[in-house]
């Protein structure tokens, strides 16, 4: 199936189906017939797909950059390291970035998309669930500082997005589990529909069922198109609803290192905490807390490393790219399916529902 971001001349195609992997070299030469090709992955995706590696080493004559695994390395030195192999190759701006990896590689390497010769051609390839319904759609592109998450980077759109669920058969549980946050995330916010589809098919996606996990991407991936679509640099307000749950979330990840918690796994406390703090502020219906409350707990909680003081948390937050005016923004949930952004949240109120729900761990 193919879903198409329409955003006039820099429009882009989403390719999603299982098995696809080995076909992308075609569909890459007849893109870019006369380009230079650059794949950049991690160190543990290139030993488990080193023969796929290889065939489209030869396939399309790409120079290989292999970076280090994990997200601590999302940082302004690995995004210089792709400089040093790709320009004493010779690259110009007619060349291309695949990026093949989860939203670290993705990140990293598109933002390297965005700044080489002031900006070339990214295709994305995600190889998480994580990546996969979020990162690599949207043309959000960034590395990390050790006073926040994503705060250096660029818009930048991939040309391509080629999404293979077979990936996911190598994906360590905990990693397929911090995906499927990132996939409820869409139920808060992409329509009632949509949130009662998660509601009705949460442990099919838990499960892994290929059909059901293709059709709950298929739904996500639309929910952000659709976003992406009406507010491409975050400048109207709809885009930041994509962050339901993350200024939590990014608070929860700066406070545990960037390493010990995952970003989806960070992502559910986030949701936790604004659908806590969306009760005590009444924005959800009444009728419908026990709804957002089941819907929550039946995806599994993820262990905390220990309880974190919400005063650190708060305090992290005032770095958060969301901040206007020395304010932290929050998505909070409303009506089952959409969710408001607001700048005016008590910060009394945001404490005491972290607290309520981080010391429930």
């Amino acid at each position: 199936m193919e879903i198409t971001v329409n955003l006039g001349p820099r429009s882009y195609p989403i390719v999603l189906d299982r098995g696809i992997a080995a076909a992308l070299p075609i569909r890459l030469k007849n893109n870019f017939p006369k380009s230079k090709f650059g794949l950049v992955t991690n160190t543990t995706l290139a030993k488990l797909y080193g023969d796929l590696i290889g065939q489209w080493e030869r396939d399309l004559g790409c120079t290989i950059h292999c970076m280090p695994d994990g997200e601590r390395y999302k940082k302004l030195e690995t995004w210089g390291a792709i400089f040093d192999t790709f320009l004493p190759a010779k690259f110009e701006r007619s060349s291309v970035i695949i990026a093949l990896g989860g939203g670290v590689v993705g990140d990293v390497a598109g933002f390297a998309a965005a700044t080489l010769m002031r900006g070339i051609a990214c295709v994305q390839v995600p190889t998480t669930l994580l990546a996969m319904v979020d990162s690599s759609v949207g043309g959000k592109t960034a590395v990390d500082h050790a006073a926040g998450k994503n705060l250096i980077g660029a818009f930048h759109q991939p040309r391509l997005v080629w999404i293979d669920t077979a990936f996911l058969d190598t994906l360590p549980p905990r990693e397929y589990g911090a995906g499927c946050a990132e996939l409820l995330k869409y139920g808060f916010i992409g329509g009632p529909d949509h949130f009662d589809f998660i509601a009705a098919n949460g442990q099919s996606i838990l499960d892994g069922k290929p059909a059901v996990l293709l059709e709950g991407l298929r739904r996500g991936i639309a929910v952000k198109a659709g976003v992406v679509e009406r507010d491409e640099h975050e400048t109207r307000g709809e885009r930041a609803l994509l962050n339901f749950g993350h200024t939590f979330a990014h608070a929860l990840e700066k406070y545990f290192g960037f390493e010990a918690l995952l970003h989806g796994e960070a992502v559910w406390w986030g949701m936790r905490c604004a659908c806590e703090l969306g009760r005590r502020l009444g924005t959800i219906p009444g009728h419908s807390v026990a709804r957002y409350e089941a819907l929550m707990e039946f995806f599994p909680r993820p262990p905390l490393p220990s309880v974190p003081p919400a005063g650190e948390l708060i305090r992290a937050m005032q770095f958060d790219k969301k901040v206007a005016s020395g304010t932290p923004a929050f998505v909070i949930p409303a009506a089952p399916g959409s969710a408001i952004v607001k700048n005016d949240v008590p910060l009394n109120l945001v404490e005491e529902a972290m607290n309520a729900v981080l010391s429930s761990t």
